[in-house]
Order: C-alpha cells, then sequence, then structure tokens
C-alpha cells in the first residue's frame, strides 16, 4: 500500500468499475444461457415425452395392420364367398366388419380400418365415407403414406415375402390414424409450457392444435435433417423476435416433431434488470470520474508538473521554471522550486567557468610534458643529417612543422578523428627517421569527421615508443586500428616492445585509475588521457591494457560520438 500513487489510485478505481460491468455482464449472459438451456431440455423433455406416446399410436396402428393381414378370416374370405351363397358371403362381410368396429371402440390412437381385395373388388372399411376404396389403388407394399393430409399404413398379402409385382397382391389392409390423436398429444405436452408445436408430414402437411409460424415451418422444410437419433436444435429471428427450435424426426412416418418457443418473454424481464444495473454502475462511474478529474486537476497535475520541471532539471535544463499561478499550497511550493533553480544555475555557471580553465591547463601542461623532449631530438637529427641527408632534414622539417602547428594552434575542446591520427602520423614519421620504425594507421572512411578529444592518441603513442619499442631491442612495430561499433568507435595501439607481465599490467591499470596523478614524470601522460577519458564518456572508456601477439603491449579505450562536445566535456568534468 505504500507504493500505491494517485495514478495507480486512479487506474485501480477505473479497473474496479469495469471489472464490476464485467463480471455483472458475464454473470447476465452466464443467467440467460442457464435459463434457455433449461428451457430447451424441458422442451427436449416434453417431445421424448410425445415420441413415446406417438410410438404407441404408431406400434398400435402397425399391430392392427399385420393382425388382419395375418386374420384367416380375411385371408380365406375370397375363397370362401365363391362358395358361398349370396346372403352368406354378404354375412361373413358383415361379420369382419363388425370384428374392425369393436376393434377400434379400444382404440385411442386409429381412427378407422379398412380391407380391400384386390381380385373380387371387394372393400371393407369402418368409415365408408372417408377411408375409400380409391385410397388402396396406388398400394404397392406395406408402408405409411400420407393422403390428403391423412396419416396411412397399409399392410398387403402376401405379408411375409412382399410380391414384387403388384398384381400379385391379394387384399390390403388399411390403418388410419386419428389426427385428433395427434393434436391431443401435442397440446397434452406443449400448452401449458409456452412453446408452440406441430407435426410436419413428408415436409408437406402440417398437424397442430393451433396456428403456428409460416416462417418457422418453411424453415424446418428447407433446413430439418432426418436424423432419428437425436433432437436437431436451431435458432431463428425475425424482426425483435428471437426463437429456438427443436426438431426430432419420426422416422416410420415420415415426420418432424417440432416445437419452438419465443425466448424474448423469458429474456426481456431478466434484461431489463441489467439496463437498470447498468444504468447505475454508469451514474456511479460518470460521478466517480469527476470528483478524479477534480482531484487530477487540483493536485495531481501540479504534482506531475513539479515532477516533470525536476526531471528538466536532472537533465541539465537549468532554465526550467513554473510559471504556474495557483491558489493553494502549491504556488508557494513552485516559488520556492524557482528559486533552488536559480541558484543552481548560478552554481554551474561559475563551476562551468572554472572546469574550462582547469581543461586549458590541463591541456597545457600536457603539451608541455610532451613537446620538450620530443623538440631536442628532433632538432639533434637535423643538425646531424644537415650534411650528409639533406632529403632526411626536408622530410624532418616538414613533419616537425605539421607537427608543432597542430600543437599550437588546436586550442578547440575538439577535433576530428583524422587530424587526431594525423599527428600520430607526423610524430610516428619523425620517428621513423630517427630509427627503424615500421607503423600503419587504419581508419575507416566513415568515420574521419567524428570529432573527440585533442591529444588523447599522441601521448599513448610516445608511451609505446619511449617505453616499449625502445626497451626490446629489435622492436620495430606500431599499429594503431580504429574500428566502428554503431556510435562507438573502438581505438587499438599495439606495439612490438617490451610486455609486461599480468601483474605489471594490474599495477600499471591502478597507477591510471588513481584520483591523484602519480608523482613524478613516468605515467603522468596515461593518467591524464585515462582521466580524461572516463570524465567525458564514462567508466566504461577507460584504458584497458592487453598483451598482444607480437608479444608487446596493446592499449585499447572507447570513443562515443553520441556524447561529445563541449558542454558535454563541461558536465562530466564538473560531477
Amino acid at each position: 500500500m505504500k507504493k500505491v500513487n494517485m495514478k495507480l489510485f486512479i487506474y485501480f478505481f477505473i479497473f474496479f468499475l469495469l471489472l464490476t460491468l464485467g463480471l455483472f455482464f458475464v454473470q447476465d449472459l452466464l443467467g440467460a444461457r442457464t435459463l434457455k438451456e433449461n428451457l430447451i431440455q424441458a422442451s427436449k423433455n416434453q417431445i421424448s415425452y410425445t415420441d413415446k406416446m406417438l410410438h404407441v399410436g404408431i406400434n398400435e396402428a402397425n399391430m392392427y395392420g399385420v393382425q388382419y393381414t395375418a386374420d384367416p378370416a380375411v385371408r380365406f374370405y375370397q375363397s370362401q364367398i365363391k362358395e358361398l351363397g349370396i346372403y352368406d358371403a354378404q354375412m361373413k362381410k358383415v361379420a369382419i366388419s363388425n370384428r374392425l368396429d369393436d376393434r377400434l371402440l379400444s382404440s385411442n390412437a386409429v381412427e378407422s380400418i379398412a380391407i380391400y381385395w384386390k381380385s373380387s373388388d371387394v372393400f371393407i372399411s369402418t368409415s365408408p365415407g372417408r377411408f375409400t376404396k380409391d385410397i388402396f389403388v396406388n398400394v404397392t407394399k406395406r408402408r405409411w403414406q400420407t393422403i390428403n393430409d391423412g396419416l396411412y399404413f397399409f399392410s398387403v398379402y402376401p405379408y411375409i415375402h412382399q410380391p414384387k409385382d403388384p398384381k400379385n397382391i391379394q387384399y390390403i389392409v388399411g390403418v388410419k390414424i386419428k389426427t385428433s390423436y395427434l393434436t391431443s398429444l401435442l397440446e397434452e405436452s406443449f400448452n401449458e409450457s409456452g412453446s408452440k408445436a406441430f407435426f410436419l408430414v413428408n415436409r408437406h402437411s402440417v398437424i397442430s392444435d393451433q396456428s403456428v409460424s409460416k416462417a418457422i415451418v418453411e424453415k424446418i422444410k428447407k433446413n430439418a435433417r432426418p436424423d432419428p437419433e437425436k433432437v436437431t436444435e436451431f435458432n431463428y429471428q425475425t424482426g425483435d423476435n428471437q426463437y429456438y427450435i427443436l426438431t426430432k424426426y419420426i422416422e416410420p412416418i415420415d415426420t418432424f416433431l417440432v416445437t419452438y418457443t419465443r425466448t424474448n418473454e423469458f429474456l426481456n424481464p431478466l434484461k431489463q434488470i441489467n439496463q437498470v444495473f447498468s444504468l447505475s454502475i454508469v451514474v456511479i462511474l460518470v460521478i466517480g470520474l469527476i470528483l478524479i478529474f477534480l482531484f487530477y486537476r487540483n493536485f495531481y497535475q501540479n504534482v506531475h508538473l513539479l515532477r516533470t520541471k525536476f526531471y528538466q532539471v536532472e537533465q541539465g535544463d537549468y532554465s526550467a521554471r513554473i510559471t504556474d499561478k495557483q491558489n493553494n499550497e502549491f504556488n508557494r511550493l513552485f516559488k520556492g522550486f524557482n528559486y533552488m533553480v536559480i541558484q543552481i544555475q548560478a552554481l554551474f555557471a561559475s563551476l562551468k567557468v572554472e572546469t574550462e580553465l582547469r581543461r586549458n591547463a590541463e591541456v597545457k601542461q600536457l603539451q608541455a610534458q610532451i613537446n620538450p623532449h620530443f623538440l631536442y631530438n628532433s632538432l639533434f637529427f637535423i643538425m646531424s643529417m644537415a650534411k650528409t641527408s639533406p632529403d632526411a632534414v626536408i622530410k624532418m622539417s616538414k613533419h616537425l612543422a605539421e607537427y608543432y602547428r597542430y600543437m599550437t594552434k588546436k586550442d578547440s575542446q575538439e577535433v576530428t578523428l583524422a587530424s587526431e591520427l594525423e599527428l600520430a602520423d607526423h610524430y610516428l614519421s619523425i620517428m621513423s627517421l630517427c630509427k627503424r620504425i615500421d607503423y600503419e594507421i587504419n581508419l575507416p572512411p566513415e568515420l574521419r569527421e567524428h570529432t573527440m578529444m585533442p591529444l588523447i592518441i599522441q601521448p599513448i603513442v610516445e608511451n609505446a615508443i619511449q617505453h616499449g619499442i625502445e626497451e626490446r631491442q629489435g622492436a620495430h612495430r606500431v599499429s594503431i586500428n580504429v574500428q566502428a561499433l554503431g556510435s562507438l568507435a573502438l581505438i587499438t595501439i599495439s606495439n612490438d616492445g617490451k610486455g609486461l607481465t599480468p601483474d605489471e599490467i594490474q599495477e600499471l591499470v591502478m597507477k591510471v585509475g588513481k584520483a591523484q596523478p602519480p608523482r613524478g614524470k613516468n605515467g603522468v601522460g596515461l593518467w591524464n588521457v585515462n582521466h580524461r577519458l572516463i570524465n567525458t564518456f564514462g567508466e566504461e572508456s577507460k584504458l584497458n591494457f592487453i598483451t598482444n601477439d607480437w608479444g608487446g603491449l596493446s592499449v585499447s579505450f572507447l570513443i562515443d560520438f553520441s556524447l561529445t562536445g563541449g558542454v558535454k566535456h563541461a558536465v562530466a568534468n564538473s560531477r
């Protein structure tokens, strides 16, 4: 809790309100889904019950058809009437008809039964006006059929071996299901649930106890699949009304049992409650945001302004001022900040002047350390070679002139990398005239015009000659290599002179890294270069010493060109 600031508190408040809204909407979705699933499950149970009861009626009709197809009185009727007189034959027919009527008295599902003997064209029906002979004309095998929106089951004789040729059929038994039986099943199963149901027979005829949606009927006709193993679900929307539809295919009679429920009636009350709650949350969110805005404007914004100005000062912008006028306690705090920055700016101005003076004195001191001894040796060389080798004198004089022109005119705090290496080239050329010195300087063209501090490379090259090559017999090689590393440059000066042991290298590192320069003249140049690099570019740019493949010493350091500049030097040295 101690780490919670105002911004985190604002974020937490908004997140908490949005989370509450999100959780409520998730609860709403889960509640609506659960309610819908329960309704669907209830409808499935109703479909299952209706399906079972319908199969009872179907099985009953099948049983009657099979029973009278195999009945001996029906089977031998044609052969018997040929031997009987007209009266006895009529009485035989009446007896069969009475048996059919008696059977229907105990049936709730079967409306009528009829038998038709094709060869004798004899027809018996329990409902002569509705179950007529012409219905049997096109019957060719045992099956269910829909005729004039009526549902019929036909059974033919011979029964066991169904005749392939319709001419071999001796008689047909037809059983018609009551339409009222089907509608009573729908009424019993669905009317109390708020759902509507109907039978779609052969994708054509609709049987229902009430009016049904024509659009839903058409959708079932197009989309329903005859799968007797499962109940198929559909979602359907027309206008503002949403429905879920369940269908069950009843294979024996090629009929779909369909039920559909309008979900708006169940979900609208739940949505109204959600809308009231959501409106309440929105009101709370608006009020909370208004309070946060007032707090932000009167407190947090001022704190943020103060923090921004402090950051500007931290980055070196001492002209930062707070000009906002506040009618609260922040006004006094802003005045104190402005006074503090004015004092800091004045302090750094004087520090910068002092730093520049110290830097100039440092450079002049370095020049004084380098120039006298080098000048003496060069003049003695000219004197000794004046009579014997005029060309050597000319070369020496040229390089010496260029060398001292650079030394006397470079009072700027920045030079190019190319000019600094030209100074080293003049120095090594002069030294190669006095003794055997082979040297090479490798500078990538893209780094030539990059700026750096003056007199960084020259002291290291001079140290390589004086303390490396001159102290090892036969040593004569010097290499200066510059390698580009993005915005950095790695500069390495190597020689094949006297190398150093690991302990001596460690001692040298400690010597040039001390806060105070070493006593005497030895090591002052390297100490000066090392501290100038660290003050300007940081600790990672300090001098590194390693033994190279020649057995001599290699000195390397990094220069960050993105940090070069006179202001940077001043700030770095003021730390």
